[in-house]
């Protein structure tokens, strides 16, 4: 009998010169994320999610701790040959200046200014007062009363309030009062502090596009919302208003990247050549949810002739689903005679309108289009019906306006600078001393 030991069977080995332990490469990590996605989705949508979620979330616990066990999660990565090695470093000592303590950089933290919590907290709250001056006063306007943007605010989170009429939603209700106040109180506070930490991170914007792609969108859509109230009060309840502004955006960043990207042309130029390419790309979105929604190609080519042709408002939805020679020759009218004119007002304008900070571009403008957009998928999982009620160009002011005085606020307050670390609580006298 031998009294060599028996080779060893495991592919774990206590020592290997020619190779290198390494984990061994695993896909539970990414299956666990999505299953807690999908467990989190079921109790807003379908517990079918769930059902899928927690399977995945078993599968891919199981799988991660079955690697976890001794010689199954390690494997071996052979080292490549010598000759093919790069070759080691030589130090040469006295060649770099060593930092020390005092001197500027020395255990710096990046970066070396921020604004306070309490900015983002006081923009948050700023906003938060002066935003709901906007949707009281539609619900003025309207006939509904200030009670009723109030209620339609604890719909995104009651989801029986979408049962309610029209009338019960224009009473006051004190549940509903309370639940809206700590929606726009927590919403506040939370968008505040998000302000605060990073807008002062994101980078500046040029200021065509700041000015082109983002604001005029904004007006353009006030002006058409106010506009077809006027000559089509009844069509303009079927213009799926989120999709129109998606479509004033996309028209707004094409025509300013173009008179951004020939600054050397005539503004005329400039502005009719950003016209037509974005007047090209403009009806994208609005075709696409036409088609999503089933109601078909030639929906919204007629309902944009519906701001020249006031009767259209009266038909009934299927005719409005159908191609008409004569719409569709006022619609591409109104389309063409729109982009060009936007075209050259941008050419015009763009390189003459002051720059606009960057904190400003970001947290009154852009951010707001992002939470509108999320408000209204949200609240179309949440409480579809009560989806229908909103006026969401209203809506869009309402968060223009909160992005654009937290954004002032944060932008406005005095920046602390971030102390060096391991100094302690003196590192930031010696930090300016050494400066």
């Amino acid at each position: 009998m031998s009294n060599q030991p028996a080779p060893s069977t495991s592919d774990h080995p206590p020592e290997r010169l020619d190779s290198v332990e390494m984990p061994r490469p695993t896909v539970a990590p990414l299956v666990l994320s999505v299953g807690m996605v999908l467990l989190a989705a079921g109790l807003a949508t379908s517990l079918v999610f769930s059902y899928v979620g927690g399977a995945l979330v078993v599968v891919a616990l199981g799988t991660w701790i079955s690697h976890l066990l001794p010689g199954r999660g390690h494997m071996h990565e052979p080292l490549v040959r010598e000759t093919q090695r790069a070759a080691p470093a030589a130090g040469q000592p006295g060649t770099v200046e060593q930092l020390k303590p005092g001197a500027p950089g020395y255990r710096l933290r990046l970066p070396e200014r921020v604004h306070p919590i309490s900015a983002g907290i006081k923009g948050g709250i700023a906003g938060g007062i002066v935003m709901p001056i906007p949707a009281l006063a539609y619900g003025v306007l309207s006939g509904h009363g200030i009670w009723f943007p109030i209620n339609l605010l604890a719909g995104m989170l009651l989801p029986g309030v979408g049962d309610m009429s029209v009338r019960e939603l224009e009473q006051f209700n004190g549940p509903l009062l309370a639940v809206a106040a700590v929606i726009h109180v927590m919403l506040s506070v939370v968008l505040g502090l998000i302000y605060g930490v990073l807008l002062p991170t994101l980078p500046r914007i040029p200021k065509p596009l700041a000015w082109g792609g983002l604001l005029m969108p904004l007006l353009w859509t006030g002006v058409s919302f106010l506009v077809m109230g006027q000559i089509n009060p009844v069509l303009q309840q079927g213009v799926d208003w989120p999709w129109f502004i998606v479509s004033q955006f996309i028209f707004g960043v094409v025509a300013a990247l173009v008179v951004l990207r020939h600054p050397r042309w005539r503004p005329v130029a400039a502005g009719l050549a950003g016209g037509v390419v974005g007047g090209l790309l403009m009806p994208l979105p609005a075709e696409l949810w036409s088609v999503a929604t089933g109601h078909g190609f030639w929906y919204p080519i007629n309902l944009l002739a519906g701001m020249a042709v006031p009767g259209l408002g009266k038909l009934p939805v299927e005719a409005l689903e159908q191609f008409r020679g004569d719409w569709f020759a006022i619609a591409v009218g109104i389309h063409a005679g729109m982009s060009a004119a936007f075209g050259l007002v941008y050419g015009l304008l763009l390189p003459r309108v002051p720059p606009i900070p960057a904190a400003v571009a970001w947290g009154g403008l852009l951010l707001p289009l992002l939470w509108t957009a999320t408000s209204y998928g949200l609240m179309g999982v949440v409480n579809p019906l009560l989806q229908e009620r909103v006026d969401w160009p209203w809506f869009v002011v309402s968060q223009f306006v909160f992005g654009l005085v937290a954004a002032m606020v944060v932008l406005r307050s005095e920046m602390v600078h971030i102390p060096p670390a391991g100094r302690g609580p003196d590192s930031l006298a010696a930090f300016l001393e050494g400066t």
